[in-house]
């Protein structure tokens, strides 16, 4: 929300911006870097734990294939037609 307010405030002094010239460029580069670093960070940490929860439930005997029964041993059903009488 607080990165919102600056950019906001960006857009407003568009004319004190074009003063700065290259300069706001570097600002808005370092944003967008820290930005990014921060969310690869938390993507990151969002793996480990994802991964860490699915090796706990493993462990527990809790696995993906946890309350699935075997089908049948037959495949194939015989259908069983009555034949109709001749008329």
């Amino acid at each position: 929300m607080f990165g919102l307010g600056i950019l906001f405030l960006f857009l407003l002094k568009i004319q004190s911006a074009a003063a700065l010239g290259g300069e706001l460029c570097y600002i808005l580069d370092g944003i967008l870097i820290v930005y990014g670093i921060v969310l690869t960070a938390l993507y990151c940490r969002l793996r480990m734990l994802s991964r860490n929860n699915e090796r706990a439930a493993e462990a527990q005997g809790e696995g993906i294939y946890q309350g699935l029964k075997p089908h049948a041993t037959d495949t194939y059903e015989t259908l069983h037609m009555k034949k109709k009488a001749a008329k």
